[in-house]
């Protein structure tokens, strides 16, 4: 078998492409977002869709970037944005299509960034952090365009734990099959993604270190 990650066909990464953008598109389409004119929606897309590979190929040291070497990856996402403005009123954010696109574009930039990464002969641990990386970024950005804390950082879905999970799984297998490790990262971000909506799995807020206080009751000043 030949691995997709290693040898990433065009189509796939094409495919990555279009499903993160589409994501990103309709995040932009959403009722808090409807200030948002084309161009809005576009960078949105284009930072889902792109955002996780730009990231991964500056890590690496990887350039020029893989996503400006042809113009199919940008004209992916311009066709993406047009399907999202066309039928994207029809994809909410809590509906199933889109949690299914939301795993997709995790799992497929976690196999693909971990794998790049092993490819430029990092140690497993730095190819888990590029990994992380490849497939947390996009999301992270949109959110700070948005004005929001990414959801990475607060509790709610493990966003980041399904990740780590995705990378490490990737690692661990890639030893003894890459193949198959593209595979099993990717079906394990899924299957756990849609585990976690349906059981209602979150994370929880750590509780804050406060500085001791006085006998006062006063907070030292330092």
């Amino acid at each position: 078998m030949t691995n997709v990650a290693v040898h990433t066909p065009l189509w796939l990464a094409l495919l990555t492409t279009a499903i993160g953008a589409i994501e990103g598109a309709v995040i932009g389409r959403q009722a808090k977002s409807a200030a948002l004119d084309v161009v809005g929606i576009f960078v949105f897309a284009l930072f889902l869709g792109l955002g996780g590979g730009i990231v991964r190929d500056i890590m690496l040291g990887n350039t020029p970037l893989v996503a400006l070497r042809t113009p199919w990856y940008v004209l992916t996402v311009c066709v993406a944005v047009v399907l999202v403005l066309i039928a994207g009123k029809y994809v909410r954010v809590n509906s199933w299509a889109f949690v299914l696109l939301d795993a997709l574009t995790l799992g497929l930039y976690a196999a693909i960034g971990t794998q790049y990464a092993l490819d430029f002969g990092l140690p497993d641990v730095g190819a888990v952090v590029v990994g992380l990386f490849a497939s947390l970024s996009g999301g992270v950005i949109v959110s700070l365009l948005q004005q929001q804390t990414p959801s990475l950082l607060q509790p709610g879905f493990p966003y980041g734990l399904l990740a780590f999970v995705g990378v490490v799984t990737y690692v661990v297998i890639d030893g003894f099959n890459d193949s198959i490790a593209t595979i099993v990262c990717i079906a394990s971000v899924v299957a756990l993604r849609f585990i976690t909506l349906k059981w209602g799995l979150r994370t929880h807020r750590i509780t804050p270190i406060t500085p001791p206080t006085n006998p006062d009751g006063h907070r030292p000043l330092a």
